[in-house]
């Protein structure tokens, strides 16, 4: 079991209950469950309702009337639960959780985490005003419906030491859940309380800003990008397209959970991308805006026309290789099958008839002629 739970379950039991005097009380023996999120107890005789509320913020109905479900439990913040009977003779009891507990100003401070560059979870956090000189924090990850938890290994430290960060590098592995984030201390000197905050990891994530590409002519352009997150798949982006060399001739365009955009009769212009999740109240956070890119389309030029210039050369260099392929083929035919002595050759008549070469017949072939020979022929 782990260090947090182990240390969660052997707390004194004066910790986890809340008796009542009362012994007719319709509730009695108060229990704290925080793996499964549970807070239970003995019910005397029979009672319609009871309801359980989370200070004056949430309250929810009982299952079976024997316990209460919340989604997670504070381990480091003491909570007020109220236990009530709502239906039937009046009743109510009040339960804190957990117990205060360590030196009060020496647990970690201003805690915070935020995913960024897609793999990468962070944390960071404020050594305690009034922590010990050996104090030092550990930071867990908690997926509270699983109990899982992952002790962060890459920390940063202050000129003194003391761990104030810490960095998660592979998150690719995570579900977008909500998840507990957990810093507790040690020193020899005192016990220091924990510190805590929940989140969802699409709700905290600091999004990498999109790269635009595309292709585009006189007429028409087309404009492609891609968002890369483990956690989220729906997105808005803001558009901005500048016309011409004029700065301010500024289109700014909306575009809902698609990659891409489509501009006629684009001319000279430039476009720059931004984006965010898509989750109304918690998605309010932008990313960076996309660096430039520039599009000319006004000589009706394709952006991807290297691949046109490619096939040429390719075109260009395969007909060569043809034409040396078929002269080396012509070469070897002749080597293979050479001229038969006292039968004419055709293509020997043809050039002879046209007084080009002289044949002599035999093993030597075809001889070919001087220039000079080449003018006398001609004269004769």
């Amino acid at each position: 079991m782990s260090v947090i739970w182990l240390s969660v379950f052997l707390m004194p039991v004066s910790c986890l209950l809340e008796r009542d005097p009362d012994p007719n009380a319709p509730i009695s023996n108060i229990r704290v469950d925080p793996r499964r999120g549970r807070v239970s107890w003995d019910l005397n005789g029979s009672v319609a309702e009871i309801t359980c509320s989370i200070g004056s913020v949430y309250t929810s109905k009982a299952n079976n009337n024997t316990y209460c479900q919340f989604y997670a439990f504070s381990l480091c913040k003491t909570t007020n639960y109220t236990i009530r009977v709502t239906s039937g003779p009046p009743f109510s009891t009040l339960l804190q959780y957990p117990k205060p507990d360590g030196k009060p100003g020496a647990a970690a401070e201003n805690l915070t985490c935020w995913i960024h560059d897609v793999d990468f979870l962070e944390c960071s956090w404020a050594v305690g005003r009034a922590a010990p000189w050996d104090v030092q924090y550990h930071l867990y990850l908690i997926q509270p419906d699983t109990y899982e938890e992952w002790e962060c290994v890459h920390y940063t430290t202050d000129t003194q030491g003391r761990r104030t960060g810490c960095c998660f590098d592979d998150i690719s592995g995570l579900k977008n859940h909500h998840y507990h984030f957990l810093v507790n201390g040690t020193s020899e000197a005192s016990r220091i309380p924990c510190t805590e905050i929940f989140a969802t990891l699409s709700e905290i994530e600091i999004l990498a800003p999109p790269s635009i590409s595309g292709t585009c002519n006189k007429s028409y352009s087309l404009m492609e990008w891609k968002m890369s997150s483990h956690f989220s798949s729906d997105f808005v982006y803001e558009l901005q397209i500048y016309k011409g060399a004029d700065p301010t001739h500024l289109d700014t365009h909306t575009v809902i959970d698609k990659n891409s955009y489509e501009l006629v009769n684009p001319g000279t212009y430039t476009a720059r991308i931004r984006g965010k999740n898509n989750l109304g109240y918690f998605g309010e956070t932008w990313s960076s805006w996309s660096p430039p890119r520039s599009f000319e389309c006004d000589n009706d030029r394709s952006l991807g026309a290297w691949p046109m210039m490619l096939s040429i050369v390719l075109g260009t260099l395969l007909t060569v290789l043809l034409v040396v392929l078929l002269c080396r083929r012509f070469s070897v035919v002749q080597k293979i099958f050479p001229p038969v002595p006292g039968i004419r050759d055709p293509i020997k008549d043809f050039f002879h008839n046209n007084r080009l070469v002289d044949w002599e017949a035999g093993a030597e072939g075809w001889q070919e002629c001087s220039v000079e020979e080449v003018q006398a022929v001609g004269e004769t």
